[in-house]
């Protein structure tokens, strides 16, 4: 192998270690940009989750604030009957 093959086999073993190092700053890039939206997925899943547990938090509140009137005038009829009752009682003992 003379001094002319040897520089060209050089000379493409250079040119490859080039094109490598390229490539490896290009997969770093992409690494980067993996880890970021991974750590983006996280935060967004965990956003997610504590949005669910409002909503959940806000259905039971949604129930209550609906059958609060509708317990509301149970008791007052229960206590228009009752009293209705006593007066009636009292008019039979009068």
């Amino acid at each position: 192998m003379g001094d002319e093959q040897t520089n060209a086999a050089i000379a493409r073993m250079e040119e490859q270690i080039k094109n490598m190092d390229r490539r490896m700053g290009n997969l770093e890039k992409l690494t980067e940009t993996v880890n970021s939206l991974a750590l983006s997925m996280e935060r967004l899943t965990a956003s997610m989750k504590q949005t669910e547990e409002n909503v959940d938090q806000l259905k039971v509140d949604v129930i209550e604030l609906h059958d609060k009137p509708i317990k509301r005038w149970e008791t007052v009829i229960a206590a228009l009957i009752s009293t209705l009752i006593g007066l009636g009682i009292g008019l039979l003992f009068k």
